[in-house]
């Protein structure tokens, strides 16, 4: 008889540890899917690690794109020399406004519908460059050390070269 109470304690044993262990691989599995779901389904991955993939990607974007850098640099020539050809523009048409023979009242409307909307042209073209100039993490960083920092809009004659003489480069 006593072999029969053992055998009945160690199969009472062996189906409660056949539980306990289902139980435990079950809330091992439960835990499990809770930690994927919070580290990538509710963004804790993302927003743990979004600083330095967003600083490797403008990194990547900004200083190892070729033509990047070379579209940063070519729109302050582009911007600038667009501020000058407004301003010869304006030069002409207040130059024809004093011509002999004189234009008629007619013409006067145009070139002075002309002259304002370049003035307009000029100054956003000048915002915009001082704006992207100011940029320094992205385009300002690519301007020509050439290139004014700033334009004027209280300047009637851009120059597209910097007032101080640049550095010898080696």
């Amino acid at each position: 008889m006593p072999d029969d109470d053992f055998d009945h304690t160690l199969k009472d044993v062996i189906r409660h540890s056949g539980i306990v262990l289902k139980v435990g691989v079950a809330a091992i599995v439960v835990v499990l899917i809770l930690s994927i779901m919070y580290v990538f389904g509710w963004g804790f991955f993302s927003s743990a690690t979004a600083p330095w993939r967003g600083a490797a990607e403008q990194r990547e974007r900004i200083e190892g794109s070729g033509d990047y850098r070379i579209a940063a640099y070519d729109h302050f020539f582009d911007l600038c020399a667009q501020v000058q050809s407004d301003e010869a523009s304006i030069r002409n048409l207040r130059r024809e406004l004093k011509s002999e023979p004189k234009p008629t009242d007619q013409r006067v409307l145009q070139i002075n519908a002309s002259i304002t909307a370049l003035q307009n042209n000029r100054a956003e073209n000048i915002n915009q460059y001082n704006a992207d100039a100011a940029k320094k993490h992205t385009e300002g960083r690519f301007r020509s050390s050439g290139l004014p920092y700033r334009l004027s809009l209280s300047t009637e004659e851009t120059s597209c070269t910097s007032s101080s003489p640049s550095p010898a480069r080696t």
